[in-house]
């Protein structure tokens, strides 16, 4: 009986004892992995490893300009260049030597050049798609000939769901510009600074920042015209707060995914 005992003994004891090592054998195991920078180990997904491997969201932010070029325009750009930020410029049709100039100064200096429109007169460009086509690809000839690049992205003036333009027309010449390769951008934050006067800095920041809200993709519509000499103060304060955010700045191209009015 004793003998009994004592083998049931033993054989429990060596059970307990491999159990025990293959767990220690385990854990080493994962150490190792972990200290080396190895995957973890099938089936091991915490708390902490799905956030790290999922990705945090998006925080981007577009700064775009619409109807320069213009005397602000150089001072515009000489802050994004001494902040090292990338915007958008949706342009028209300049042809004094300044506005040529910086047609390829935008460019030199890393942003995006976007089609705006040529003329800017509303009641010419939205009479109907032909109108607008016209006036579309009179400034893309433009900006090839004096730019040397021939934008496919652009922004309807007012806005793609603007009231210049009947539903039926824009609805043609949306249908046009996708068949022929181009992409439109609207916004989701604005400056409201298309008044009859400068708007001061602060009031362009805050309402920027209202509209914005808390969307982890933000295009921004500020003007670039001849009365908007508030724009660089105003450009310098969102790049302050937007960084201080975490958010990083970038220019639209035609891959951008498209931020655009329903």
């Amino acid at each position: 009986m004793f003998i009994k005992s004592f083998r049931l003994h033993n054989l429990l004891f060596g059970l307990a004892a491999a159990v025990l090592a293959a767990a220690i054998v385990g854990n080493l195991a994962v150490i190792g992995v972990r200290a080396f920078g190895g995957s973890r180990p099938p089936g091991e997904e915490t708390e902490e490893t799905m956030e790290e491997t999922s990705g945090a969201e998006e925080k981007v932010v577009y700064l775009s300009f619409d109807d320069g070029p213009s005397a602000v325009t150089a001072e515009i750009l000489d802050v994004l260049k001494e902040e090292e930020v990338p915007a958008t410029f949706f342009v028209i049709g300049a042809t004094t030597e300044r506005g040529l100039g910086l047609y390829r100064r935008i460019l030199e200096e890393g942003h995006a050049l976007g089609i705006h429109s040529y003329s800017h007169r509303y009641s010419e460009i939205y009479a109907s798609a032909d109108a607008y086509a016209a006036d579309f690809q009179r400034l893309a000839d433009h900006l090839e000939e004096t730019a040397g690049v021939r934008p496919t992205i652009f922004r309807f003036p007012g806005g793609s769901n603007n009231q210049h333009a009947s539903k039926a027309v824009l609805k043609e010449i949306k249908a046009r510009m996708k068949k022929a390769g181009n992409v439109w951008f609207d916004w989701n934050a604005i400056a409201k600074d298309d008044k009859a006067k400068a708007a001061p800095a602060q009031e362009m920041f805050d309402n920027v920042v209202k509209t914005a809200g808390d969307k982890g993709r933000i295009l921004i519509l500020m003007h670039d015209d001849a009365l908007r000499t508030t724009a660089p103060e105003c450009i310098r304060m969102l790049i302050d707060h937007y960084r201080q955010l975490g958010y990083r700045f970038e220019k639209l191209t035609a891959e951008t995914e498209q931020i655009c009015f329903g």
